[in-house]
């Protein structure tokens, strides 16, 4: 339905206006039909809508542009031998050996028999973090749109065509060149792991293979082994096909000092004109969604980078970055709030009024996270606000001591029947006998034998990391037989979260803890 909201506007647009008080004009059509100054007359077709009147900071929905959902119910991974040299060290042959029981073969199980459950669950995650659009879906029997977020992976925005290619595994320099490169066209974008290891290690040498691939509309993950030489490469080869364009680095801080005890070094990639985007990374390795990835980029910066990047670059590093990277596919812009951008929507409190809206941002937790809107629909908020907004079927939930509420159950949607109670039930059901679970899902595979590409296959999620054995299933006797999936891991950064990572001893990391106290 048309909505108006009214606050402090955040618009990230180019000229990067905040309008105070401002209003946004969210069509029935999931696009935004204005954003104005509060004064400013509405336009054509709002005289009547519903107007709230939020007290708060209106922004672009979060973008997180790199994860892996598949095993974001699994608590942080305390690995053993760190720092790796590089990902073939932890998920190659010679990985650690509590890596299956503790992530792959949790991730497995659930995704198998309870999948449903599983991605409205990290879905919820995301969303009570303020993100609206997340990248890294699961491979699966079928296609599965998001229920409650933006799949950057699926979406077809839009032109009903899926133009966003990805891999998280690497892919051979004859693939690359033959499969991706031609398809860089400036209609598509190719959303890429590359050289995630510490530098000098042998995963430099993706990079040279991706050479063909070096255009606008290529997204790199992750990058830490590269050099200022290489970035200087990257954005070369880039601005000689369009002078206009920018190459994306998609930096995720707390996984790359998890893993490896190094980062991307992101300000030689943007002094050599990359964009730069956060992305979250997983649960095993990372932060529990992109609002706390941005305050770990906010304490590299403060102790690492000496303050190279300013509170509002930072802040782009979640919205217009992310959003320009991904307008090459889709057109509507989902990182700034300007007439034509698809409405999704983060309504955040403004905390600290004595701060300027983008500290406000940096410094945002759980707690702070009002509403959260995706196509102009309410998924996540106060419950004044989810009612002001239309919000329908809607459960409670407590997020860091708050009442909050979600709309997990989609009428309108045969594929999504579980409601946030039903989700719960469902992935405690696997927890309590991961054995019989997996029997269960598989004998249903058994069971349907017909082409699990088909519509009605019943709904099996694999992992797009290592060992996700899409397409094949594993035998029933190889799940280990005192499998313990663990705990589902808090939709908010807590003390277990917290007393992990002070565990770990990685100083880079010891500052989150600071913005939740």
């Amino acid at each position: 339905m048309a909505l108006v909201l009214r606050g402090t506007v955040v618009t990230f647009d180019d000229d990067h206006r905040v309008l105070d008080p401002g209003a946004v004009y969210v069509g029935d059509d999931g696009r935004l039909a204005a954003v104005r100054s509060a004064g400013q007359a509405p336009p054509a077709g709002f005289s009547d809508a519903p107007r709230i009147d939020t007290e708060a900071m209106i922004l672009p929905g979060l973008v997180d542009l790199h994860n892996h959902l598949a095993y974001n119910t699994l608590p942080l991974w305390e690995a053993v031998g760190v720092p790796y040299a590089h990902h073939d060290r932890w998920v190659g042959e010679r990985r650690p050996p509590d890596y299956s029981t503790s992530v792959t073969w949790p991730a497995k199980v659930l995704g198998h028999a309870a999948p449903e459950a599983l991605v409205k669950y990290i879905e919820v995650k995301a969303l009570i973090g303020g993100t609206t659009a997340i990248q890294g879906a699961p491979r699966s029997t079928r296609h599965v749109d998001g229920w409650l977020l933006r799949i950057i992976d699926n979406e077809k925005l839009p032109t009903g065509t899926d133009m966003v290619m990805t891999a998280a595994l690497q892919l051979d320099a004859e693939e690359l060149r033959d499969s991706r490169a031609d398809k860089l066209d400036g209609t598509r974008v190719l959303i890429y792991h590359v050289a995630e290891g510490r530098r000098g290690s042998t995963v430099h040498d993706e990079f040279v293979d991706l050479g063909p691939c070096l255009k606008p509309g290529l997204i790199g993950v992750h990058g830490t082994a590269l050099t200022r030489a290489d970035f200087g490469t990257w954005q070369e080869a880039v601005a000689a096909i369009d002078a206009a364009a920018r190459g994306t680095v998609v930096w995720s801080p707390f996984s790359n000092y998890w893993l490896y005890h190094e980062t991307t070094s992101v300000v030689e990639a943007d002094r050599k004109g990359l964009r730069i985007a956060l992305g979250s990374d997983w649960s095993p390795s990372g932060t529990k969604h992109v609002l706390g990835e941005l305050k770990v980029a906010d304490a590299v910066n403060r102790h690492e980078l000496d303050g190279h990047f300013s509170d509002r670059e930072l802040c782009d590093m979640v919205t217009a970055n992310p959003g320009d990277a991904l307008a090459t596919a889709w057109g509507p812009q989902v990182g700034r709030l300007q007439r034509g951008s698809a409405a999704d929507l983060l309504v955040l409190d403004r905390h600290d009024p004595d701060r300027d809206v983008y500290r406000n941002l940096i410094n945002a937790t759980e707690r702070h996270v009002r509403l959260v809107l995706v196509r102009g629909r309410p998924f996540y908020g106060t419950p004044g606000l989810m009612t002001a907004s239309g919000a329908t079927h809607t459960d409670t939930l407590t997020v860091a001591g708050l009442k909050r509420r979600v709309a997990v159950r989609q009428p309108d949607r045969a594929d999504a029947t579980l409601d946030w109670p039903g989700v719960k039930r469902a992935l405690e059901k696997v927890r309590a006998d991961p054995v019989a679970a997996w029997h269960a899902a598989q004998d249903a595979l058994a069971d349907w034998g017909g082409p699990l590409d088909d519509p009605e296959a019943p709904l099996v999620l694999f992992g797009d990391m290592p060992e996700g054995d899409a397409g094949t299933f594993a035998a029933a006797a190889e799940v280990p037989q005192d499998l313990v999936v663990p705990r589902l891991d808090p939709l908010t950064h807590d003390a277990a979260y917290f007393a992990a990572v002070a565990r770990s001893g990685v100083p880079q990391l010891q500052h989150l803890a600071e913005y939740y106290t």
